[in-house]
């Protein structure tokens, strides 16, 4: 009867393990594995999170851009539109009695 090199159990094939050592063994590589994955999973979802917080401040600084040219123009429009009243109702007329239209 062969025993296992490492627990001295008994083993039933040619190998020089038992199947208890060799579960082991399995056991421990499959928990490496599972390590690794949960590592590389936090990773990515540490990554994702970063990338997250970089789109939205990026967009909030976007959004503030966009609303600060909005209202740059909007007051170029109210001043425009200020000055083209005042020719249409005061100087207007005024060129046009002068040139004897009215």
């Amino acid at each position: 009867m062969q025993r296992c090199n490492d627990c001295a159990d008994k083993i039933i094939d040619t190998d020089s393990l038992c199947t208890a050592c060799r579960m082991a063994e399995w056991r421990h590589f499959q928990d490496e594995q599972e390590a690794k994955r949960l590592k590389r999973e936090a990773l990515e979802q540490h990554r994702d999170a970063y990338l997250g917080r970089k789109k939205a401040m990026r967009d909030a600084i976007k959004a503030g851009v966009i609303c600060a040219v909005t209202v740059l123009l909007l007051l170029a429009m109210v001043a425009a539109a200020r000055d083209a009243l005042q020719y249409e109702w005061e100087r207007k007329p005024e060129l046009l009695k002068a040139q004897g239209v009215v």
